[in-house]
């Protein structure tokens, strides 16, 4: 709860939330309710804080996990003026070797909108996989959205 406030910095950025299926942050009273839910038992989640800064600048989380079928989804989310920088890419691929290797996982997901083009390249850099698109399957404030399936597998990551 300490990150609060970092954390409305950047998510109340209509451009960090356009491809979210959460909405612009309009207080840090909503972020606080949004990082309640993320640090639920059911969900992993670390904050992204570069060396150089004192706060995060954005989160990396597991979620969706089925002991039974050995996966997890992962998901990222990063502040405008931290885009490009190779962040959700570090983050996750950590995230990805400690599933992998610690969690004992089978295989990771992802899913984006197809147009999330940024989002799209982090998870191609963690060597997954297009499967698909599944068709208007998500839902968010503005309506049900078509998302882009991805995943990689325990075998494929060498792990």
């Amino acid at each position: 709860m300490d990150d609060a406030t970092a954390v409305f910095a950047y998510a109340r950025d209509t451009e960090v939330a356009r491809f979210t299926l959460w909405s612009t942050h309009t207080s840090v009273a909503f972020t606080r309710t949004f990082l309640e839910e993320l640090c639920r038992p059911y969900l992993l989640s670390w904050a992204i804080i570069p060396v150089d800064a004192p706060w995060p600048v954005g989160m990396v989380f597991l979620h969706t996990y089925s002991r039974r079928h050995m996966k997890a989804e992962i998901a990222f989310n990063l502040g405008r003026q931290s885009w490009g920088k190779g962040f959700a890419t570090e983050a996750s691929t950590a995230v990805v070797r400690y599933a992998f290797a610690d969690l004992g996982l089978n295989r990771i997901e992802a899913t984006c909108m197809p147009e999330n083009t940024g989002s799209l390249r982090v998870l191609e850099k963690l060597g997954m996989t297009r499967e698909g698109t599944m068709r208007l399957s998500h839902w968010r404030h503005d309506g049900f959205h078509d998302m882009v399936l991805c995943s990689v597998l325990r075998d494929q990551h060498g792990a």
